[in-house]
C-alpha cells in the first residue's frame, strides 16, 4: 500500500496546502465502510418505536423489565425490583417522552396495567389484572364497572401526523361474552393528560376465543394544525360489567415500509448505505429469531436479555430484510453466540437462504416470502469477551464456538461470509487465529469512553477524539500483522459498532451550581452536562471521518458499520413522532462520495497539536482509551479519482479545537482540467453543537462552489467541520 498521507509541519494556525499526488494510488474505496448497526435497545432506541413505524408503547401490554447494569456470573442484566426504583425510572420515560402526568401511570402500573397503559373511564368503572396472551406471554384483562360510557385502557402516544392523518393496524383480544370494542384516537389536554373528544374510531367485536382484526383509523386532516401535539388511543367497550383481555394492539401509520418508520427509510436510503447489522448488540447474546417470524400474534413478548423494556418481537427476520431491500443495502446478521446454539444459527441460515425444498425455506415460504433472501454477512456472536454478555466466554472457548458455529452454518450454506468476534486488545485474537480461514472476517467495536468534569479542558477532550485515529491505525496494523503470521493474510478487519460516549462526571451538586452560574464564571469551569461534545454533536462526525480515513489509508480495515442507527449516536433521531438527523449522519453522506474511486496520495502542509497525558486537574488519567496525541496534523485530508458519482473527490477535515479557521489550498493534477468544484461543508459553531427536534436543520451540510485557477483552490475549512470538495 502506497503512503498516501504525508505531512510536513508549518507554524501558520490559519493556512495550509494540500497537494494531491495521482502517481501514489491505493486500494478502491469499499461501500462496506459507509455501513450500519442498529440494535433492539431500550425503548425507544433504534428498534423498538424507531425504526419501527409502531405509534404505541408497549403495544403488547407485556410485563415491562426495568433493567439495571448489574452483571451477574453468567452475564446480561439484571431486573429492578425496588419500588422507588421503579417509581423514578417511569418518571423519566415520562419526562423523556412528554407524558404530562407520571402519577397516573405510575399507579395504573402498581394496580395491574402494563406500564405505558392506564385505565380510561371513571375510577369505579375500569379493573384491570394481568392475563396470559395467545404467545403464552402477558396480555391484558380489563373489567368494566356499572358507570355509563367508555371504559378500558388507553394511553397517551405522539402521531407522525405531519405526513398523514390515516393509520392501521391489528387488534388480538377476547372477552368472556361477545363485546364490541371501540378503538379510538383522541385530542388530549396538554396540562392534565384527560382524553378528550374523539377524533377517529372504529369498532371490533370480541368474542369467546382470541382472534386478531385488521383495523384502520383516518383522522380529521382540517383538525391536525398542529401536528406535535399529543394524543391518546384506547380501547373500550360501552358494555357494563365486560370482562376484555386484549393481547395486542399495533398501530401503524399507513405509510408505513413493512411496519419500518417511511422517514428512516427514505434517510438511510439517502446515505448511499452499504450494510445494515442488526439485531445486536448486547442484545443478540439472549435472543432467539424463531420469535421473531411468523403470525404477530405467535410471537412471544419476553424481557430484553440485555437492556431495560422488553421485545415484542414485532420487528424480526422477515422485517429487517425488508427494510434492507427498501434501502437498498445488504443485511448483516449477528448471530446468538452466547445462549444460541450452532444448530439454531445453521437453522436461521437455512431459514434467510435455504430454498423452499428445506424445513426453514419452507417455513420462511409459509409466511409468505418464498424467495431466499440470500443473506451473506454472519457475525458469530457479540463482544463475547465482556461479562456484560450473556454466555460469555475465554478467548479458547470463543475459538471453540467459532469452530462449531461456522461448521454447522457452511454445511447449510458454503457461500456464506463468516465473522468472527475479534478484540484488538489483550489475546482474545490468539487462539481464533487457529479456526479462521483467510475468506473469513475478523471484527471489533471502538466504543470510546471518556469521562470528564467542570475542570476538563474541552479542546483537550476533543483533539483527544480526533487524534485517535492514528493510535487506531496501529493497533488494527497490528492485527493484521499476526493474522499474516498465521498464514491468514486474505483475512478481512471489520469495525461492527464504532462511536465515541463521552459521560459528565459532575454529581447533583456541581449540576446545581452549573445553572446558577454565570457566563464568565461557566466559561472558567470549561465543561458541564450542556457543553460535553457527545455522539449526537457534529464532534462524531469529525471523529468518524477521521478513522475511516485511515481504513482506506491502511487497507486493513474493509467495513465498517456505525452505530447505533436510532437514538443511539448513529446518526437518526426519533422523538415525539418526528425523524431527524445526526451532524454524523451528514458527515457519513459527505463521505459515501469517496466510494468506488481509487485513493491517491496527499501531501499536507500543516500545524499540528498535541494533548497532555491528563484530563482533568488531579486525577492523573487519560481519556479512557485514548493516549495521549502528539504532533498530529490539524488538517486530515483524503483523496480519490474516479469515484462512483465524481471524477474527483477530496474529502478535508479540521482536527483542532483550539485552531480557528484554515485557508487550504488544493492543487495537483487531478485539479488542471477543472473550472471549479463543488463544496459541500458540515461545520458547526461549538464543538457540542446538534441537531434537535426543536431544531432538526441546525447542522446540516451547504453547498457552494470554487474557482480552480491553474489547478488550484482555496477553501476555507471552519472548526469542528467536514468538507468534500468533487469536480467531474
Amino acid at each position: 500500500m502506497a503512503d498516501l498521507y504525508t505531512h510536513t509541519s508549518d507554524d501558520s494556525e490559519s493556512q495550509a496546502t494540500v497537494r494531491l499526488d495521482p502517481s501514489r494510488r491505493g486500494e478502491t474505496v469499499s461501500p462496506e465502510l459507509y455501513s450500519k448497526f442498529g440494535e433492539h435497545l431500550y425503548t425507544p432506541r433504534n428498534v423498538t418505536n424507531v425504526l419501527e413505524a409502531q405509534a404505541l408503547f408497549n403495544p403488547t401490554f407485556g410485563s415491562w423489565k426495568f433493567g439495571q447494569q448489574q452483571y451477574g456470573p453468567d452475564g446480561g442484566n439484571s431486573a429492578v425490583s425496588d419500588p422507588e426504583e421503579m417509581d423514578d425510572r417511569i418518571e423519566t420515560y415520562a419526562e423523556t417522552h412528554g407524558m404530562p402526568d407520571v402519577d397516573r401511570l405510575r399507579e395504573a402500573y402498581r394496580d395491574g396495567t402494563a406500564l405505558w397503559w392506564f385505565p380510561y373511564g371513571t375510577t369505579d368503572a375500569v379493573r384491570t389484572s394481568p392475563d396470559t396472551g395467545t404467545a403464552d406471554d402477558r396480555a391484558q384483562r380489563f373489567e368494566t364497572g356499572s358507570a355509563d360510557g367508555h371504559a378500558g385502557l388507553a394511553q397517551w402516544c405522539h402521531l407522525p401526523v405531519h405526513r398523514t392523518n390515516a393509520f392501521e393496524g391489528q387488534v388480538t383480544l377476547r372477552a368472556a361474552a361477545e363485546t364490541p370494542v371501540r378503538l379510538a384516537v383522541h385530542d388530549v389536554d396538554p396540562d392534565d393528560g384527560t382524553l378528550g373528544s374523539v377524533l377517529a374510531e372504529t369498532s371490533v367485536t370480541a368474542r369467546d376465543e382470541n382472534r386478531t382484526v385488521s383495523f384502520s383509523l383516518e383522522l380529521p386532516s382540517d383538525e391536525l394544525k398542529e401536528s406535535e401535539r399529543l394524543f391518546g388511543f384506547s380501547v373500550t367497550t360501552r358494555v357494563p360489567d365486560a370482562n376484555v383481555v386484549v393481547d395486542r394492539v399495533c398501530c401503524y401509520p399507513d405509510d408505513h415500509v413493512a411496519t419500518a418508520d417511511p422517514e428512516i427509510v427514505d434517510l438511510l436510503s439517502e446515505l448511499n448505505l452499504s450494510v445494515l447489522r442488526w439485531p445486536g448488540g448486547n442484545f443478540v447474546s439472549g435472543y432467539h429469531w424463531r420469535d421473531g417470524v411468523g403470525p404477530i400474534e405467535e410471537r412471544p413478548t419476553k424481557p430484553n436479555p440485555a437492556w431495560d423494556a422488553l421485545e415484542t418481537n414485532l420487528f424480526g427476520t422477515d422485517e429487517f430484510v425488508a427494510l434492507c431491500e427498501a434501502v437498498g443495502c445488504e443485511p448483516m446478521i449477528c448471530l446468538n453466540a452466547g445462549s444460541g446454539t450452532p444448530e439454531e444459527a445453521a437453522r436461521w441460515v437455512e431459514y434467510c437462504n435455504g430454498s423452499t425444498d428445506t424445513e426453514m425455506g419452507a417455513l420462511r415460504a409459509e409466511h409468505g416470502h418464498p424467495e431466499p433472501y440470500d443473506v451473506t454477512y454472519w457475525e458469530v456472536g457479540n463482544e463475547l469477551y465482556g461479562s456484560w454478555q450473556i454466555g460469555w466466554t475465554t478467548p479458547a472457548g470463543n475459538a471453540d464456538r467459532y469452530r462449531r458455529f461456522k461448521t454447522a452454518m457452511e454445511a447449510v450454506d458454503d457461500s456464506i461470509e463468516v465473522m468472527a468476534c475479534g478484540n484488538r486488545h489483550t489475546d482474545w485474537n490468539e487462539p481464533l487465529l487457529a479456526e479462521l480461514e483467510s475468506t473469513d472476517w475478523l471484527t471489533d467495536h471502538v466504543l470510546v469512553e471518556c469521562h470528564a468534569d467542570s475542570e476538563t479542558d474541552p479542546v483537550e477532550l476533543f483533539n483527544a477524539h480526533s487524534g485517535f485515529a492514528s493510535q487506531l491505525r496501529a493497533e488494527y496494523d497490528a492485527v493484521a500483522d499476526d493474522c499474516r503470521d498465521a498464514g491468514l493474510e486474505g483475512v478481512r478487519q471489520a469495525i461492527t459498532e464504532l462511536q465515541l460516549f463521552t459521560r459528565f462526571d459532575g454529581d447533583e451538586d456541581d449540576e446545581a451550581d452549573e445553572s446558577e452560574a454565570t457566563g464568565e464564571e461557566r466559561e472558567e469551569r470549561r465543561m458541564s452536562r450542556e457543553t460535553l461534545p457527545t455522539n449526537k454533536s457534529i464532534t462524531e462526525a469529525v471523529f468518524d471521518a477521521t478513522i475511516i480515513h485511515e481504513c482506506i489509508r491502511s487497507g486493513t480495515v474493509d467495513m465498517v458499520t456505525h452505530s447505533g442507527v436510532g437514538n443511539h449516536g448513529g446518526g437518526l433521531r426519533k422523538s415525539q413522532g418526528r425523524v431527524w438527523a445526526d451532524p454524523c449522519y451528514y458527515g457519513q453522506q459527505l463521505g459515501t462520495g469517496l466510494i468506488g474511486g481509487t485513493p491517491i496520495g496527499v501531501d499536507v502542509t500543516c500545524h499540528t497539536f498535541s494533548t497532555e497525558t491528563t484530563w482533568g486537574s488531579d486525577t492523573g488519567q487519560w481519556f479512557g482509551e485514548l493516549e495521549p496525541v502528539t504532533d498530529e496534523p490539524a488538517v486530515d485530508a483524503m483523496a480519490v479519482t474516479d469515484a462512483d458519482d465524481h471524477d474527483i473527490a477530496v474529502v478535508l477535515v479540521h482536527r483542532d479545537a483550539g485552531a480557528d479557521a484554515i485557508d487550504v489550498t488544493l492543487s495537483g493534477e487531478p485539479l488542471e482540467s477543472l473550472d471549479e468544484v463543488t463544496v459541500d461543508r458540515l461545520s458547526a459553531e461549538t464543538m457540542y453543537d446538534t441537531n434537535t427536534l426543536e431544531d432538526p436543520q441546525r447542522i446540516t451540510p451547504t453547498t457552494d462552489s470554487a474557482a480552480v485557477d491553474d489547478g488550484s483552490v482555496t477553501v476555507s475549512l471552519p472548526p469542528y467541520s467536514v468538507i468534500r470538495l468533487t469536480g467531474d
